[in-house]
């Protein structure tokens, strides 16, 4: 056993003997993320840059593990973890933030963001900022960053969607977002809403006949495997968040606070682009797996028939927030 405390030891032994708190020191705080999706995938590429910013950045006193592949739940367990304290930081949804917050539906409207570079502008605004002090207050959950995903498409295992008729019956895993129901129910097909865990194996298992995503998740979570087609009917344009516990964030030092901040902003603009450069690669993939690909030009009988939508939440989700987006 070595002899004396050492300078560190010293400072240490005189601080417990004082009473004086002790100092802080490298990897003091460690901040859990958790996505449900693989390293492939582009939020989860986000929240590695995430880390590599924050510990460089911080010269090593802050520690970031990502926890991915769905090893801490999902979405829905993400907000009841930050809640509850046990977990710093996650990927989640809006579709599933809507279930605490209202505002956040207006995100599930379908076609009602242009393009995801519109969307990502809006946010990086004052939509932006009004959208993270409602969830702060509401929900108890801190936004550190958009990660803008490319528009949602339909990926089948029955038949090709090319028109608004072509959706009856089919069977459709949804998110479990209210919005996202009642679009799929006016497109006369049959919601199914289900955790992103269980996808595969629902589409495996003809539980559902289709599901709709960013493209290139359906490389990145192998779901090539399990359909047939690939309709582009751009339905849904919407962000996840990389959300964190305000209460965490509250105990870090100041400038541990502008550095966390700052890589959160980074690292949900590195996702955003990293989606929209990989759209295109991901389609000529899925091509190369023996996926059909058809576009849809004309998404007028789309757009008609889930038009009632928008006066049915209108009031549920608020005029002004809805407004923001369309005027």
């Amino acid at each position: 056993m070595k002899k004396g405390f050492g300078c560190f030891g010293l400072a240490m032994a005189a601080a417990l003997v004082l009473g004086f708190a002790a100092p802080v020191m490298a990897k003091d705080f460690t901040i859990t993320m958790a996505t449900p999706s693989n390293p492939d995938d582009n939020c989860v590429k986000a929240f590695f840059k995430f880390k590599e910013l924050v510990e460089e950045r911080s010269k090593g006193r802050i520690e970031v593990e990502v926890k991915h592949t769905g090893q801490l739940g999902g979405h829905r367990d993400y907000i009841e973890q930050i809640r509850m304290g046990s977990l710093q930081a996650a990927e989640i949804n809006v579709a599933v933030l809507s279930a605490v917050d209202s505002k956040f539906m207006v995100f599930d409207l379908p076609y009602i963001s242009k393009n995801q570079k519109w969307l990502e502008d809006r946010l990086e605004g004052q939509v932006g900022k009004t959208f993270a002090e409602s969830l702060e207050k509401s929900a108890g959950i801190k936004i550190l960053g958009w990660m803008v995903r490319s528009p949602r498409d339909m990926y089948i295992s029955s038949r090709p969607v090319v028109t608004a008729a072509d959706f009856k019956g089919m069977k459709v895993r949804i998110m479990e977002s209210p919005v996202m129901r009642r679009t799929f129910e006016l497109l006369e097909a049959v919601p199914v809403p289900l955790s992103a865990n269980e996808r595969y194996m629902a589409l495996q298992t003809k539980v559902v006949d289709a599901a709709e995503n960013s493209v290139s998740l359906i490389i990145t979570q192998k779901e090539y495997e399990v359909t047939k087609f690939v309709s582009l009917t751009e339905h849904f344009i919407s962000p996840n968040i990389i959300a964190m516990d305000p209460k965490f964030f509250a105990k870090l030092p100041a400038d541990l606070q502008a550095i966390v901040a700052k890589a959160g902003n980074e690292a949900g603009h590195y996702a955003t682009k990293l989606d929209a450069d990989s759209e295109q690669t991901a389609l000529t993939e899925l091509k190369k797996l023996g996926m059909a690909v058809n576009d849809c030009p004309d998404k007028s009988s789309f757009q008609q028939k889930v038009n009632p939508i928008y006066a049915e939440y209108r009031d549920k989700i608020g005029g002004d927030v809805i407004d923001a987006f369309t005027k």
